[in-house]
């Protein structure tokens, strides 16, 4: 009997400065728990006992705080997945993970006054051997799903303008009007208080792809964002993540741009 293929994940992933910052507090990062929390290459991973995690992160806090939070929060969700790589239920997992980066950056921050206050998004996606991935989020930067032609949005954005809609006390086309939108209600250190963060778990099969981005995508992109997604997310290559992000800065670029997509073969 021929034996069957692995799972594996193609992955690429790019970041730009945007035309408007003067340094870039995103951070991005591609991980194999099972094996180590070291960082990957772009490239091909099979998805043996400890899958693959996936991450992006976008800092605030001014240009040294905002670098170091979100790089801590990238290198620190991936040693924590890590060491629960084997835990039997792995959204609990993941959400421990999440609370535990939580206090060690809000920590890390007293250590140096100019990192008094800082912050970041996190987005991470532990795609798992057995075919369920399990996303954690805080913040406002995105995980999507292609499934067939079907792409759909994974994550809530934690951001004022977000959370009003989701209540009904604004629509989205009176949202692009709306001055404090993007005020986040919850973030990765920053002012202390507790986070809730989204956990949830979603099936995934051969042919789906993901795409996480910070802000800087999706932001000057708005509706046009889906469409350029599901023209990239299929192929998942360099080329597919330049695209995207010239697509932003020809929208102005007003932020730092990342993104990060995979595809399950």
């Amino acid at each position: 009997m021929k034996k069957a293929a692995a799972v594996q994940v193609q992955w690429t992933a790019a970041s730009d400065l945007g035309r408007v910052r003067g340094n870039n507090e995103d951070c991005w990062g591609v991980f194999a728990p099972g094996i180590s929390a070291a960082p990957l290459a772009s490239g091909r991973l099979d998805l043996g006992t400890g899958g693959a995690l996936l991450v992006v992160s976008d800092g605030m806090g001014g240009a040294l705080g905002g670098e170091e939070a979100s790089r801590f929060c990238v290198e620190h969700i991936a040693q924590e997945i890590a060491a629960r790589c084997a835990a039997p239920e792995p959204a609990a997992a993941m959400r421990e993970a999440l609370q535990v980066v939580h206090a060690a950056l809000m920590a890390r921050a007293l250590s140096r006054p100019g990192w008094h206050g800082m912050g970041a998004t996190l987005s991470a996606l532990w795609l798992r051997p057995g075919g369920t991935a399990v996303l954690g989020h805080v913040g406002d930067s995105r995980i999507y799903l292609l499934h067939g032609s079907r792409l759909r949005q994974l994550t809530e954005d934690h951001s004022l303008g977000a959370a009003m809609v989701r209540r009904g006390e604004m629509t989205a086309e009176a949202l692009t009007r709306f001055k404090y939108r993007s005020i986040l209600e919850q973030v990765m250190g920053g002012d202390g208080r507790q986070i809730v963060p989204q956990v949830a778990a979603v099936e995934f099969a051969p042919g789906d792809a993901f795409g996480l981005c910070s802000d800087g995508l999706f932001g000057p992109l708005r509706e046009k964002t889906p469409v350029l997604l599901q023209a990239a997310l299929p192929a998942a290559t360099p080329a597919a993540a330049e695209a995207l992000i010239a697509a932003a800065n020809a929208a102005g670029g007003p932020d730092n741009i990342t993104v990060l997509l995979a595809r399950v073969v």
